[in-house]
């Protein structure tokens, strides 16, 4: 099989010129036609793989096979100011790595993620917790959100140290590990790591030889294929090869698909990975550079976090031990999600759809749902005496019962709670199965005490003549619930601009 960037040249000139009403350039582009396909014509004659077959000779096609490859083969890799801040001045005796450190070496980037939140969102949100948090409170993830041991990380060991105040993990603050022992992240960076929150477009950079820009950043890119390139007469035309770009979100002032700033590939392919520069000037003016901003409002696709105080009795919760088969539980569930219902998170691929069902469909089972969520509650089947008290087969699962009116005083009470509620649950009609937490905030009996406060959601919609109410997503999309404005805090968002 001929190697595949023998057509490259040609075909990304005639992308670029065909249509070009200018003499000369048509002019060149059928010069670079003609020699490509002579250039072609020669090696098919020369190639050892290609046999010439004289007159109308048929060759059979059981011999070869011509298939696309997947896309998920080719892997880009890119890190933002690899070797630190775009402040970095690469001397042997400073505490920056040198502006060098990612040139032709492997690396990759890591993330940290609030524990059970790291697949609730596309936009790879961490719910507040940043970069620099001590591993213990944190999901640590590869570049493509694939969880990551900790002993596979490259990341320095955190800094342990005596705590008087600490009685266990997290206790009774979060840096704390154990009895009298605390840790903090260590202030060591490995080259060839992600630092895209230390960008400062206000900062000079360095290119990997030494020479200083203005207004700049380190990236470093690595990619498993042939990257095009162009040559000859088009080798420094802007409208030839490949870029990095940056853009950002729409604005009142540019789109999504307004190119900020851009720097062009001048490597064919990449040995681990290969550092450049991209300018932090806004669009190529001397006068303006990238900016952090940010909206005094909720928008379509802000994060927020739930400030409602609103709390729930639900039905006495399945025990995770399941030292007990009875009880309340959300479906959806996920395998490998500490929540289930509002907070399972979609699945990205049919693989995954289909790792998943085997664990649906064991105890406890959920129905089939088309993206919504609902509370199920356990129950012991009629004559099963004959089956052990503690398989799962003497129980099948259905939805809880909702609250009714209980009594003349207005109590509102199910067979499935403890007792009786001054109403039904306002959080949504998905937890009609729930009542509201009496003023002592503590539920009757066994019942599970529920509640949103806290947590971190997308907004997909904002009010409109028929819904005064904020859409918010938990599990990017697949379910929305609704709360008043009063009810949610606006989160900055993490950035601006993308690569």
């Amino acid at each position: 099989m001929l190697p595949p960037m023998i057509l490259l040249l040609p075909l990304l000139l005639a992308s670029a010129y065909s249509s070009s009403s200018d003499g000369s350039r048509v002019a060149k582009y059928e010069q670079a036609i003609s020699q490509g396909e002579t250039a072609l014509a020669e090696l098919l004659e020369t190639h050892p793989e290609v046999v010439a077959a004289a007159g109308n000779v048929e060759i059979s096609e059981s011999q070869y096979r011509f298939t696309i490859p997947p896309t998920n083969d080719y892997i880009v890799s890119i890190l933002v100011n690899p070797c630190g801040s775009n402040g970095t001045y690469g001397r042997e005796d400073d505490v920056a790595l040198g502006y060098d450190c990612c040139m032709e070496r492997f690396g990759s980037g890591e993330y940290g993620y609030r524990l059970g939140s790291k697949d609730r969102f596309s936009n790879g949100y961490s719910n507040g917790i940043p970069i620099d948090s001590e591993l213990h409170n944190i999901d640590l993830v590869d570049e493509f959100g694939n969880s990551l041991d900790y002993s596979h990380s490259r990341r320095a060991d955190d800094v342990v140290y005596i705590d008087e105040s600490c009685t266990g993990l997290r206790q009774p603050h979060t840096a704390c590990i154990a009895d009298r022992f605390a840790a903090a992240r260590s202030k060591l960076n490995p080259p060839c790591w992600d630092n895209n929150s230390t960008v400062d477009s206000t900062l000079d950079c360095h290119t990997p030889t030494g020479k200083r820009q203005r207004h700049c950043m380190q990236v470093s890119y690595s990619l498993n294929a042939f990257i095009p390139v162009c040559g000859g007469d088009f080798e420094d035309s802007d409208d030839c090869g490949s870029f990095l770009e940056v853009h950002g979100p729409s604005t009142p002032y540019d789109n999504e698909e307004a190119m900020l700033s851009q720097t062009k590939i001048t490597t064919p392919m990449s040995n681990g990975m290969y550092t450049t520069t991209l300018s932090l000037k806004y669009k190529d003016d001397p006068s303006r550079i990238l900016c952090s901003y940010e909206y005094n409002d909720i928008q379509v696709g802000s994060m927020v976090r739930v400030k409602s105080p609103i709390s729930c009795c639900c039905p006495p919760w399945l025990s995770p031990l399941r030292d007990s088969k009875e009880g309340a539980f959300f479906c959806p569930k996920r395998k490998y999600a500490k929540d289930g219902g509002p907070f399972a998170p979609d699945y990205n691929t049919l693989e995954e759809q289909f790792a998943d069902h085997e664990f649906q469909q064991s105890f406890p089972r959920c129905p089939a749902l088309d993206g919504d969520d609902i509370l199920m509650c356990t129950q012991e089947r009629v004559f099963a005496e004959d089956i052990p008290k503690g398989h799962s087969g003497r129980y099948f699962a259905r939805p809880c019962a909702p609250l009714v009116e209980a009594d003349d005083s207005g109590g509102y009470s199910s067979a499935d709670v403890s007792g009786i509620y001054l109403g039904v649950c306002p959080i949504d009609d998905r937890f009609a199965g729930c009542g509201i937490a009496p003023s002592s905030g503590l539920c009757h009996g066994k019942d599970h005490q529920y509640t949103m406060e806290g947590e971190i959601g997308k907004v997909t919609s904002i009010p409109n003549k028929s819904n005064p109410n904020y859409g918010v997503t938990f599990n990017n999309g697949r379910s929305v619930y609704w709360f008043q404005k009063n009810d949610l805090d606006f989160l900055k968002p993490e950035s601006n601009y993308e690569v």
